[in-house]
């Protein structure tokens, strides 16, 4: 194997001889615990469980009945039998009107739900709802998807809410619901976790909750199709965590002065984060295809500031092969490029070079494809591309590496810039970017040396430590 490559070193085994000291330990009883220690331990079991403890002594009857987190599903509550049906679903809705007798006039702090939704579960459901109020519940946690999909969902009612449980929420999850606010709704003031899955709602209803929830920090849709755009005119001053996946919307505008972390999954469309001055982490995955020129010009002015970007989609490549632009991500530091590309593209992967030009404090550099190419045929000449340094990055980790020329070309371009590299990793792929066997993985590091002494010698600097893997 080339000297470039690395070994795997086992770390010597060191004994270390010292006295042992027997210790002995006092002998306690669960039934000196303390209340506090006893529901700590009670938090920790499954409700059906935890409930079961009451045949143990009084002590632990009160304290069980005092549970202050109270999660049911289906596994838990039925146990692990033939899910579905009638009978496990009378179960479930047995065991946890059961549960809730018990806790009457108890504060529950959060309630969990989580059973495929069933037209059978509404009266009960909202009985449960009723009974958080009653409780005085901060975190409610609605969790309805059903295992295969239906055109009946829950109707959460919001009624149902009144001003002091409203002001007490701190966190709320609906899944396979449909959302109607009432008239006079004063909104969710101290809420700070929203977690939409599925959820029935219009723009006007999402659009009022969301100006409503001043204090709102955390706030995840996904499959959630308002098939308009989502305009929220109210500022979300300590919106920290954003995720926008799998939702039919149009364009997206609100004012998040905080925000840090913004997570999206769909078709491209126009983004307005208000310029989010501290945003560093960015998750993008877009089903419709992003011109190279719009990742270059348009993400670099959305988000600005990003520390963290990673962006799967289908990028065209076309002539010229490196496009200059006036937008650089400044502050960028890791790219993890995951582009998805068509026969047309495979002679043009230089192009990707690109994204380096534009981020010129890029640290770590992560590129991921997929097969699309003959494997290990170079042909020439090599095309070569101006000199740019990029004396920022440290670490290249490239997988479905097949050999082809246009890889080769960007490898090249990128070591041949990047004085100041300390790791290379190499993943190698079949020609439709599978991932390799063992035979495979032997094959593809002697052919991968072979690219090495031919194309990379001299270019990869012996204090780079390299990865064939």
């Amino acid at each position: 194997m080339d000297s470039h490559l690395t070994r795997t070193r086992k770390r010597p085994r060191r004994c270390y001889h010292e006295p042992v000291i027997k210790k002995t330990r006092a002998k306690v009883h669960l039934a000196d615990l303390s209340e506090d220690l006893l529901s700590l331990v009670l938090s920790k079991l499954p409700i059906k469980d935890a409930v079961r403890t009451g045949v143990l002594s009084s002590k632990w009857r009160q304290v069980s009945r005092g549970c202050s987190k109270l999660k049911f599903d289906g596994f838990t509550v039925c146990g692990s039998g033939v899910f579905g049906g009638q009978e496990y679903t009378q179960k479930f809705i047995d065991n946890v009107n059961a549960v809730m007798r018990q806790q009457q006039c108890m504060v529950v702090e959060e309630l969990v739900i989580r059973f495929g939704f069933d037209i059978k579960l509404v009266d009960h459901v909202n009985t449960w709802v009723d009974f958080a109020v009653s409780s005085r519940t901060k975190s409610l946690a609605l969790d309805l998807a059903p295992a295969k999909f239906r055109a009946d969902q829950y109707r959460f009612p919001v009624e149902l809410l009144d001003d002091a449980s409203l002001y007490r929420l701190r966190h709320l999850q609906l899944s396979f619901a449909s959302f109607e606010l009432p008239c006079q709704f004063s909104g969710f003031p101290n809420l700070r976790t929203l977690d939409l899955h599925m959820l029935r709602v219009t723009r006007k209803d999402l659009q009022d909750t969301l100006s409503n929830c001043v204090n709102l920090e955390w706030f995840s849709m996904v499959r959630c199709h308002l098939n308009d755009e989502l305009t929220v005119g109210q500022p979300l001053s300590k919106l920290l965590y954003l995720r926008i996946v799998h939702c039919k919307i149009t364009k997206i505008v609100l004012n998040a002065v905080k925000l840090e972390t913004f997570i999206f999954y769909g078709r491209l469309y126009p983004v307005d984060l208000g310029g989010a001055p501290e945003l560093k982490h960015v998750d993008l995955d877009f089903y419709s295809s992003v011109p190279l020129e719009h990742a270059l010009t348009v993400l670099p002015k959305v988000f600005s500031s990003v520390h963290d970007l990673t962006l799967r989609a289908f990028i065209p490549l076309k002539m010229p092969l490196l496009m200059e632009t006036p937008y650089k991500f400044s502050q960028l530091k890791h790219l993890d490029l995951w582009p998805i590309l068509g026969h047309k593209e495979a002679s043009n992967i230089l192009s990707l070079a690109s994204f380096l030009r534009a981020a010129p404090y890029l640290e770590k550099l992560e590129m991921h494809f997929s097969g699309f190419d003959f494997a290990h045929r170079v042909s020439h000449p090599i095309k070569i591309l101006p000199r740019c340094p990029h004396n920022y990055l440290k670490s290249l980790h490239i997988t479905g590496f097949s050999g082809t020329t246009s890889q080769l070309e960007l490898l090249m371009h990128t070591l041949e810039n990047a004085h100041a590299l300390e790791f290379l990793t190499i993943k190698g792929a079949d020609i439709v970017g599978r991932d390799l066997d063992r035979e495979g993985k032997i094959r593809f590091v002697s052919q991968f040396q072979k690219l090495e002494r031919r194309y990379l010698h001299g270019i990869i600097s012996p204090n780079v430590k390299l990865c064939i893997i």
